[in-house]
């Protein structure tokens, strides 16, 4: 046989040539120890992978949130001022491009945003009395100060106009909500685009979020983003300048969470995250990222947490008086609760929503935006997820964890807890009025997770047992039916439930474990967004601040406020009045107070007889109270409204520097004495104060 043509190769050998070259390599390579390779990327783990969809989603969110805020558009219902306080001018409702004004949404337009335009129009105080007592401006509203770095809802009111500003405020929050929940559901996913979308747009459509127009949007969107830089920080598998970015944005992202000081939400969410977080982490334990470099990432978390650590602890020296102000009212002062006073509604009355307006409702509801939250399939998904357990003989942590905070939250709206447990967890600082909606926004992650566990896990069965199984459902949703019925007081009637009932069975059907339907997640995501539809039109599109800025009554307080700036002013009866007046910036000792701004109590209450009156977060409406004698008469009709009945020509309102009085309708001339009337705007009478009365005793 021929030999074959082809050399063999020459052996490598043992050890290197004894050459000089060779030698100082050697030496080099001793000296200058390279740095540990990066671990080897495991083929089935990534982060979230922005394709083309992810690009094009963020995309759109991120460009209408600029075009909205540019343009001055946004969900406020600030058209419905034409209504509440007509001015006489027989305007259309201004700045009203689309939908209805919610009345309900009066924290908004009656509060926020008079309050708001009060601090702008006064140059962005840190104390503002008008607003309440202390340093409430620095609390609540746009500053120049430090602490308006970790309020970036405000950053538009600083950047921009105050117009563009209001639309940055309330669109911030859709964008956050969007972008956040998108970015969580991306890695709990693992880079569902399509579950991840219809996640974000599930909670955004939701009564829970449109009917609080955001309401908890800000609170969950930071908690997303921390979630999102933690994974970063901790999976990442390359060292370099990235690390100290990501620490950076870690430290400012938890203190901006805490800074939002709203306790009723974060509490409960915060359990979500922490068991979230600890479900991903030991999911993934065996990626290689999570060792890489280790002791170096925490070192440069804890530094980042440290340096905005430092930061928090200055603001929140300014910041304490304030704090403990609010701390020692009456109300809200420091919520204790022990649980168990169930939902403002029930469980299953979103189910029903296409029956509920803003007018129309079970009395007994409290109104339609308390009574929101979001519609819950947990009684068939956690049934669910334990039988998969069972099955499997495998836990998904992620899952049994969002099940398990679950479960906890109903317990903690169902029983009423010792008092050291609920101190001890914090729950006792989230009033279960409050905890359903952390609980809707907890269920709605898990049934998302849920579904994407479906794409790779399914039980057999026969035909029998499936059959059983959606009547069990079918069952159920007839319950829901039955209970809302009762609790309602007879609102609804059992024709009108057959429709929602056959569309909830079918979307909860569609969540068994032995439905192998290709097309289920599809049939899902498309059914229920179709069936949430309807909560988008709650809020008006609206445009800017004309409805307040062109009202007759604004521009007769500024040009009076324009020749008499430091006046004080009182409005008598209409609150509606009051709260225009506010957003003029003049000093007006009627209207809502944040917190009670003391230096006018210790001048109307010198003895403090009445403090727990008026020491609270309250609607102040001042009445007639003509005695001859200078007496004060003070009345709580709800926890967060004060009546403050007073003679207009009171000594005490004079000591104040009120020197404006305000009336809707013709006066008897008793109260009218003291003053001269200035202008008139409708029925809206101004009067300046031009003399002082003696009353008895004096």
């Amino acid at each position: 046989m021929a030999k074959s043509s082809k050399r063999r190769p020459n052996p490598v050998p043992t050890r290197p040539a004894a050459t000089g070259a060779a030698t100082v390599e050697t030496i080099a390579t001793k000296q200058r120890p390279a740095s540990p390779p990066a671990p080897a990327r495991q083929p089935d783990f990534t982060l979230i992978r922005f394709d083309a969809r992810a690009k094009w989603y963020l995309g759109i969110v991120m460009g209408l949130f600029l075009l909205f805020t540019l343009t001055k558009i946004h969900t406020i219902s600030t058209p419905i001022w034409d209504a509440a306080l007509p001015d006489g001018t027989n305007s259309p409702q201004r700045g009203l491009l689309a939908g209805t004004p919610r009345e309900i949404r009066v924290d908004e337009w009656g509060v926020s945003l008079p309050w708001e335009m009060s601090n702008i129009s006064r140059g962005f105080p840190l104390e503002n009395e008008t607003i309440g007592g202390k340093q409430v401006g620095l609390l609540l509203m746009p500053t120049y100060h430090l602490y308006s770095f970790f309020r970036p809802a405000n950053w538009g009111f600083i950047l921009f106009d105050a117009e563009r500003g209001l639309a940055w405020k309330g669109n911030f929050d859709y964008l956050l909500l969007l972008t956040g929940a998108f970015l969580l559901l991306m890695l709990l996913t693992r880079n569902n685009v399509g579950l991840s979308i219809f996640g974000s747009l599930w909670l955004l459509m939701s009564s829970g979020i449109q009917n609080w127009n955001g309401g908890i949007s800000v609170v969950f969107g930071f908690y997303c983003y921390l979630f999102v830089v933690g994974v970063y920080l901790l999976f990442s598998e390359q060292r370099s300048w990235r690390w100290v970015a990501w620490s950076v944005l870690f430290g400012w992202l938890l203190f901006t969470e805490v800074f939002l000081i709203y306790p009723p939400y974060q509490v409960p969410l915060g359990y979500t995250f922490l068991v979230l977080f600890a479900g991903y982490v030991y999911t993934n334990r065996h990626q290689a990222g999570l060792r890489y470099q280790f002791p170096q990432k925490l070192a440069l978390v804890l530094a980042g947490v440290a340096a905005f650590g430092l930061l928090f602890y200055s603001i929140y020296a300014d910041l304490k008086p304030t704090f403990d102000a609010v701390s020692q009212t009456f109300y809200p002062g420091k919520r204790s609760e022990t649980g168990g006073t169930g939902f403002k509604a029930n469980w299953f009355s979103d189910y029903y929503s296409w029956l509920l307006s803003p007018g129309s409702f079970p009395k007994s509801w409290d109104n339609i935006c308390e009574l929101a939250h979001f519609v819950t399939f947990v009684p068939v998904v956690i049934p669910a997820v334990i039988v998969f357990f069972y099955r499997n003989r495998k836990i998904d942590w992620m899952l049994a964890g969002l099940s398990g905070v679950v479960v906890v939250m109903l317990l903690w709206m169902t029983f009423h807890w010792p008092t050291w447990l609920a101190e001890g967890t914090l729950m006792s600082m989230s009033p279960t009025r409050r905890m359903q909606i952390p609980l809707g926004v907890s269920s709605v992650l898990l049934t998302v997770l849920y579904l994407n566990y479906l794409k790779t896990n399914a039980l057999t069965s026969n035909k029998l047992i499936q059959a059983g199984l959606v009547g069990a459902v079918g069952l159920f949703m007839i319950y829901t039916a039955y209970v809302n019925i009762t609790d309602s007081g007879g609102f609804f009637k059992s024709y009108q439930l057959i429709m929602p009932v056959i569309v909830l069975t079918a979307l909860n059907a569609l969540l068994l474990p032995t439905v192998r339907w290709p097309y289920r997640q599809l049939a899902f995501t498309v059914g229920l967004l179709l069936f949430l539809l309807p909560n988008m039109g709650f809020n008006p599109l609206s445009r800017g601040l004309s409805p307040i800025t062109d009202h007759a009554l604004y521009k007769a307080v500024k040009a009076i406020q324009a020749t008499d700036p430091d006046a004080r002013w009182v409005a008598y009866d209409n609150r509606r009045v009051s709260e225009l007046i506010t957003a003029t910036g003049v000093n007006i000792i009627s209207g809502v107070k944040y917190i009670p701004p003391m230096n006018i109590y210790s001048v109307l209450d010198p003895d403090k007889k009445l403090d727990s009156l008026y020491n609270r977060y309250a609607h102040t409406i001042y009445k007639l109270n003509i005695d001859h004698k200078d007496g004060i008469v003070m009345q709580n009709l709800y926890e967060d409204e004060l009546i403050v009945a007073i003679d207009p020509c009171s000594p005490r309102l004079h000591k104040l520097n009120v020197r404006y009085v305000v009336f809707d309708g013709e006066q008897i001339p008793l109260a009218t004495r003291c003053m001269t009337l200035v202008q008139q705007v409708g029925t809206i009478r101004i009067y300046r104060v031009d003399k002082q009365v003696k009353l008895a005793g004096q």
